[in-house]
């Protein structure tokens, strides 16, 4: 039977504008429990960033699949650890990460912990809070491992955009005419894109919590399981130049080109 190849686009903006955030409690969300470790701090080698995340109590040596892509930069790595993080684990992504992001709300203003930024957002906590309860109710995921031509085929994007000063997913003719320049794919490929993050940690957490995007379509291509590999690309876009941004290119089958 033909089986016509499903492409899942997405797109994030981590709005990079003056934001806080908002601290509103549910009855069942335990604050008490987050982490303490600051494992979203800026500028953290993939080496620190996994020293935080096994002080929490995480298998790094087995979750951090990338560690060893010397493609890939620090920041590339930390966000493909940080991936296998909530995939591996749900709930205790949700008791450790979700609840620290959800004690920084303040209305609709998200402030940075630790930090002196602000992010303005369109929800305020309510994505945050419905983010928590889902990951309590999500399996634990396969993880993912990382694919240089995904990177490849990332990286040429991130560089489009950066050059063009451009948004979306649509350019170079779009995500499968850039993804099969670098590889072979069968079913499914998707991509993320987020901007102006301070760190990989965070960009993770605000695909995650989806502010203003009504199906949560970056969040549901994070947990889809069928994904396996992975690629990512960091770069500074023009427009979102307090932070780095990330284009993400996601495939439950590749394999590169001879």
């Amino acid at each position: 039977m033909n089986r016509t190849p499903a492409i899942v686009l997405i797109l994030v903006f981590s709005l990079l504008l003056n934001t806080s955030c908002y601290r509103i409690m549910r009855s069942r969300i335990d604050t008490a429990g987050m982490s303490r470790m600051r494992v979203g701090a800026p500028g953290l080698s993939n080496e620190e960033y996994s020293r935080r995340l096994a002080a929490d109590g995480w298998p790094v040596y087995w979750l951090n699949t990338a560690a060893e892509a010397n493609y890939l930069d620090d920041d590339e790595k930390n966000l493909i650890l940080a991936h296998n993080l909530v995939r591996h684990n749900p709930q205790k992504f949700a008791e450790l990460y979700v609840t620290e992001y959800i004690s920084c709300f303040r209305g609709n203003e998200f402030h940075y912990p630790g930090l002196r930024q602000i992010l303005l957002t369109q929800e305020g906590k309510k994505p945050a809070v419905e983010l928590f309860y889902q990951l309590l109710r999500t399996e634990s995921l396969g993880l993912l491992y990382p694919a240089p031509g995904l990177h490849q085929s990332a990286r040429l994007y991130m560089d489009y955009l950066i050059e063009n000063d451009a948004r979306g997913h649509d350019g170079l003719g779009g995500i499968g005419k850039r993804v099969s320049q670098f590889g072979y794919w069968k079913i499914k490929i998707g991509e993320n894109i987020t901007y102006g993050n301070f760190s990989a940690h965070d960009a993770l957490l605000f695909l995650l919590i989806d502010d203003h995007v009504r199906d949560r379509s970056h969040r549901k291509v994070i947990l889809l399981p069928e994904f396996r590999y992975v690629g990512a690309a960091r770069g500074r876009h023009p427009s979102f130049p307090s932070g780095s941004s990330y284009v993400i290119n996601y495939a439950d089958f590749f394999t590169e080109h001879q």
